[in-house]
This record gives C-alpha cells, structure tokens and sequence, in this order.
C-alpha cells in the first residue's frame, strides 16, 4: 500500500497529530468502523501512522445491526473503503433485542461481546467517541440526577477483555474531525436515526448542545473537565472504598457486608460503600426510592428480624448482622427429587452442578486428600435407593458420633446457614435416611456416621460446584 493512499500526518490540525501519537503501544489493534464521520476519521488519520511506527496487526470490524434499512449498504462501503486501503474488515451482523434495557444499550451489549471475541492479548480496540460525544453523555447523565461516577462520563480508555479499548478523539471536537475530513476525499455514511428527536441524545445533540453553544462557545471543553474532574473524584472514592473493603465485608459469609463494621462510619460513607459494593458485585443499582429504603428499613430494622428488598431479579436481605445480595437463583424455591442409579452422574442444583462420581477401592484409595468441595461416601447397599432431593421440612439426621437423630431445622440454625440457603440444601438420602446435607463447602456438610467411605472400600465421590 503506498503512503498517498492515506493523508499524511503532517498534514493534519497538530490536535490531531497529537491524538494519534497518544494511541497506546500494541502488536494488534482492532478499529470500530461504523462507517460514520468519526470512525471514517479514525480509519484515514490513525491507520497511516501505525503501519508506519508501530508494526502491527491491524483490524477492521464493522457491526451490522440490521436496524436500518440502510444497514447492508453502510457495511458495503466499510468493505470497499477498507479493500481499497488493503486492510483486513470483517462484517459482523447482530441480533439486537431490547430485554428491557431499551434498542441503544442492547445493541452496544451486542458489540462489545463481537470486539471481545476479535480483541487479541494485549490488544487494543481504538473507538472514534468525540468531545460531543463526551458532553452529550454528561448532559443527559445530568439530567437523570447523576452523581461523579455517571458526570465522569466516557472514560478515554479502560481495560476490555484481554486488551484495553482507547478512544483518541475523545478530546476533540466533531467540528475538527469534519474540518479535517473534509480536506480529503473521505466519503462517511450517516444513520438516519440520528435525527429523530424523540432519542434523548439527538435531542441534547441537536437541540441542547448548540444552544449552549451560541451562549457559551466554550461548553464542550467546560463538559469535558466536569467529566475528568468528576473521574478523578471517582478514582479517589474507589480507591478509599478499597481500602475499607477488607474491615467491612464479612468474616464469616462470603461478600456479604458486616453491618456492625458499616455502623462505624457516617451515613454518607456507609452509603458509599454500599454503592461501590453494588459495583463490586456487578449489580445493577437500585432507583434512589429502593435505596432510601435500605437505610429506612433493612438497616434499622430488629435484630432478629429479616427484612428485605427488592427490583427487578435482584434482592438485599439481611440476616446474623450482615447485608446479603441475592440474585433470581439464589432465592429460588427449587424442588425435585431425583432416584439415582448405580453409575456417574450430575444434577444442577441453584447455580451449581452436584456431581456423583462413582470410584473402584483403588480409585478412592487416591483420593486420600480431598478438596474443599468434595467428600467421600459409602457404596449404598443393594437394598438402599440414593436419593436426591430438595427440603420438605421435618428433616432429621444422626451426625457422625451421634447416637441420636437432631432436627435439621435446628442444626441449620445452630450454624447459622442463611434461610435462602436452607431452602435450597441439596439432601443425600439411602433409602429413608438421611446421610448427607450438602453444604457450599461440602467438606463442611452436615454427615450421618455410617455414611462416610471405608478405606479400602469402593466409594462415591460427591462434588458440588460451578460448572466449568
């Protein structure tokens, strides 16, 4: 490919110069080509200068959404721009379904799982988000009551996958990018769908942002240190919750939060922290109505009560003086009863898989040192079904050294297993007894005596586990 194919970087505004120069060392870079001006400016004015400085492989990929009719040819001149230039440019075509979450965020879930799979070790996806593009997204985030994290607006690069993605544009304006565009025979397409008002953001676009504009010409930089300003304040946040993280979260139930740690810090911390937990377990936030009422009524409420909340799929129970977060799985009320037979198999219980591994004396005789999550079980005699099922209630069980039966209400409670979980125990039956209730931590599962493997003997081992 020659070098006229491209316009050389000298001949370019120095902000722009200065952009490309800013883009992150790398062997492979991925670039998204929607095929618009931004993307187009990102093609014409990077491109060049890798091939020339950096030695690597570099990529087009271009989505096709298939939601305008216009769709098919937008992906045709993606293709011929990119053959011209003699670079790589796949097409990649996706379903988008909303699920709730509306057309705009499905579809960006639907790309970014594309440019995850393309994204090489270390790789570097490069995205042509502008100065507008920053202040629209700081604008409506104002709009919906926002605090820093959502102010800090479109973060220029961030970790994505195996690599990192970097946005070089996101500190100029489109006015540049199209000045500059337009000095050369570069051709873009344009998404109809960006002119209808009824969108939020083509209504900040073309309504809010150049009315400010006329009164403040200076509003995208201004937008544009608001959202670093705001980022900065959130790094700062993020990195104190960090630090606090190790005091707070409790020492005897996985992430749950220890409300007696919390009560030590003020209300406006502890609220902080438990937004940045919400993060931390990658759940959706609740509406500031749901989130008032945890300090109104989780929190204060009895100490033996067991209150909760919810929105949506997710919940918050609280429960021994800690903060739970529960998904739809962790709350489900499975039943089922299943009748095993005399060879391997598994069920799925909750999220996990309950594996049955049945092991020759000489193969159980391996298995002398066993993992958290596994335990060794006598063969059932010939007269004695193994059974699987859920809690009916009235469950009772001998434990190991016992002589007599104790109710497995009691025993659960004892141990303080959360309720949720006591729902959802996985029960080990041979015959009409009960030999085995399974814990997280099978090892700590509560055994009757003449269950467990006898050395030298054949055996079932017993795995309860996320599956692979």
């Amino acid at each position: 490919m020659s070098k006229t194919d491209f316009p050389e970087l000298d001949q370019l505004h120095p902000i722009i110069q200065s952009a490309v120069r800013a883009i992150p060392e790398s062997k492979h870079y991925l670039i998204a080509l929607s095929g618009g001006l931004d993307s187009m400016a990102l093609l014409q004015f990077a491109v060049p200068y890798l091939l020339q400085t950096k030695n690597s492989k570099i990529q087009v990929v271009h989505i096709h959404h298939g939601l305008s009719a216009n769709a098919d040819d937008w992906a045709k001149h993606c293709l011929s721009v990119c053959n011209d230039l003699n670079l790589e440019c796949y097409v990649e075509r996706v379903s988008v379904v909303s699920e709730g979450q509306g057309i705009e965020a499905a579809a960006r879930k639907m790309r970014y799982q594309v440019f995850e799979a393309y994204l090489s070790d270390n790789g570097v996806l490069l995205q042509g988000h502008h100065q507008n593009d920053q202040a629209e997204t700081v604008l409506m985030r104002l709009m919906r009551g926002a605090g820093p994290e959502g102010l800090s607006g479109i973060p220029q690069q961030r970790d994505l996958s195996k690599g990192r993605l970097f946005r070089p544009w996101l500190g100029l304006s489109r006015g540049l990018l199209e000045q500059e565009v337009e000095k050369f025979p570069i051709a873009w397409v344009e998404d109809e769908s960006n002119a209808d008002l009824q969108f939020d953001r083509n209504f900040v676009r073309h309504e809010v942002l150049p009315l400010l504009e006329t009164r403040w010409p200076k509003v995208l930089n201004s937008l544009s240190r608001t959202a670093k300003r705001s980022s900065q304040a959130c790094q700062y946040l993020l990195e104190w919750c960090e630090a606090q993280k190790e005091g707070v979260l409790s020492k005897c139930y996985d992430q749950a939060i220890d409300l007696a740690s919390l009560a030590k810090y003020s209300t406006q911390q502890q609220q902080l922290f438990v937004r940045y937990w919400f993060d931390y377990m990658q759940v959706e936030h609740p509406s500031e109505k749901v989130f008032e009422r945890l300090w109104t009524e989780l929190i204060p409420a009895e100490k033996d009560a067991m209150p909760s909340l919810r929105w949506g799929d997710n919940h918050l129970r609280r429960f021994n003086g800690c903060l739970f977060y529960l998904d739809a799985k962790a709350v489900d009320e499975q039943s089922y009863e299943y009748v095993l037979g005399k060879s391997s198999c598994s069920f799925s219980v909750g999220a996990k898989k309950l594996e049955f591994v049945y092991l020759s004396s000489q193969q159980a005789a391996e298995y002398s040192v066993l993992m958290g999550g596994e335990v060794l079980l006598r063969v059932p005699l010939l007269e004695e079904s193994l059974v699987l099922r859920s809690r009916k209630g009235g469950e009772s069980i001998v434990l190991k050294g016992a002589t007599q039966n104790k109710t497995l209400k009691k025993l659960l409670q004892a141990k303080k297993v959360e309720p949720w979980k006591r729902v959802q125990l996985p029960l080990i039956y041979y015959g009409s007894q009960l030999v085995m209730a399974v814990f997280d931590n099978v090892s700590d599962s509560l055994l009757s005596g003449d269950a467990l493997a006898v050395n030298g003997e054949a055996a079932i081992l017993v795995r309860w586990r996320l599956p692979e």
